[in-house]
Formats: structure tokens, sequence, C-alpha cells
């Protein structure tokens, strides 16, 4: 599995990247990063530079990647997941524990994050059409050009929302869907007694802000900050304001 590593200092951030992304999803961060800490930035199975995963099931890609994450050779690790990637440091983190090694996770910071697959990418999992309306969408450029538009409302300054469709295998996209669909939610991890900070955009999805909603239901400990003026991409839009909320040593004691 592939990972950018970037610092060399003993606090550690692991990044996980959502639909579409890959470790270049965090390099907005860092710039932003202090003296004293490394940051991990993964590509997930299938993306980016690494191979796909053994099983496309929610489930045995986070203990996939939980290993990988135990291999860092780290302790109190804070995991940063972004849209889709946030399902997946809860995920991580409870692999983490049932491997023996609830050392390595210290914190969860969870990024504009979906806890379920809203109404609208379902229909990119519908019977023979399914496919077909997301390659539509996403797998040519004008298709990007018209989504990016209709989404302007969900966005800050110059951002685009579809950018980075441009370069990934659209079936290994369209299977990370299936397994957003498949994998539960948030309720199934009540009692996980991790800190947790969530951000979020103020002009982000609804479906964005019911999914918040349900985290904070499932991890009553979960601390929320909703930021003034972006949409669903805030390490882009409010670089300062995520890596405030991420970087912070003190917060990473047991």
């Amino acid at each position: 599995m592939f990972v950018y590593e970037t610092g060399g200092g003993l606090w550690g951030v692991v990044g996980f990247h959502g639909w579409s992304g890959d470790h270049r999803t965090f390099a907005p961060l860092w710039e932003k990063m202090p003296e004293g800490w490394s940051f991990f930035s993964f590509d997930l199975p299938g993306c980016g530079a690494s191979e796909k995963p053994s099983k496309w099931n929610f489930r045995a890609l986070a203990r996939e990647v939980a290993t990988e994450v135990i291999q860092l050779g780290m302790r109190d690790l804070v995991l940063v997941g972004s849209c889709s990637g946030a399902i997946l440091t809860a995920f991580v983190a409870r692999e983490l524990r049932e491997m023996g090694r609830p050392d390595v996770a210290a914190r969860l910071v969870m990024i504009d994050p979906f806890a379920y697959c809203p109404w609208y990418f379902r229909l990119f999992l519908l019977p023979l059409l399914g496919y077909l309306i997301y390659a539509t969408a996403f797998a040519n450029p004008i298709g990007r050009g018209i989504t990016n538009f209709f989404l302007q409302d969900k966005r800050a300054g110059d951002t685009n929302l579809t950018e980075s469709f441009a370069g990934v295998d659209h079936r290994v996209t369209w299977k990370y869907l299936k397994m957003l669909f498949e994998c539960g939610r948030p309720a199934q991890f009540r009692g996980m007694g991790l800190p947790v900070d969530i951000l979020f955009g103020e002009k982000t999805f609804s479906a964005v802000r019911q999914s918040v909603q349900e985290w904070k239901a499932a991890l009553s400990q979960a601390k929320i900050k909703e930021l003034a003026g972006v949409g669903h991409l805030p390490i882009a839009e409010n670089t300062d304001a995520v890596a405030n909320i991420i970087f912070r040593p003190e917060e990473n004691m047991r």
C-alpha cells in the first residue's frame, strides 16, 4: 500500500482520503504541519499507486489498512479521514482494538464526513443503469464540468468538486461507492471511547449535515465544529482551521 510520508517528528497523523481522492488530498496540510510532527498520507487500496484490496468489503479493507498503520511503528496517532474516508477512521480504530493494538490510535478527526450513502449516490448503484449514470456524471470531462457547475453552492471559491475524478480507475471508484452503501451506519461504533473531532463546511451537502448528527449520536464524546463559508472541501478551502484541529499534541496524551 502506498504511503507518502513527510516530516520526522514524534507526533503522527495518518490521512485517509475520500471518494476519488488519493494521498494528495492532504497536501495543503503538509505546509501547515508544525515542527515535531510526521504525516502519513495513504493511497487507499485500489487508489493512486496502491494495489486493489483482496476483498471489496469495507471491514476487510479496514483490516488491511489497520495492518499498514501498525507497520508505521508509531503510537498515539491521529487518524484523519475526509469525506467517506472519515468512516474508515472508525473502522480502522475498531480493527486496531480487535488486533490488540488500541495504543496505535489516540484520536479521530472526521472532515465533512458522510455516514451513509445518500439517495443521489444510490442512483449510481442501480442494476444495469447505475454505472452508466455514474459514467455520464464523472467519467468524461463534459459530465464532470456540468456536475461541478451544479454543485457550485457546495463549494467555496474556485475549488472543483469533480476534478479528482479525471485520473481515477472508475470501476474502483464505483466499487468504493458500493462499499459505502453496504458498510452500515455509525451506530455500530457506539461505545468507542476515542476522542473525536468532526469538522464540516457551512455550505456542505445536507446529507453530510445529517451524517454529522448520526456520528454525534453514536459518538457522544465528539466535538463538532462548523466552518463558516466552507463547502465540502475544508482541507482546501480553510486549511488553517483544519490544521488547528489536527495538530494538537496535548489531546493525544493518554
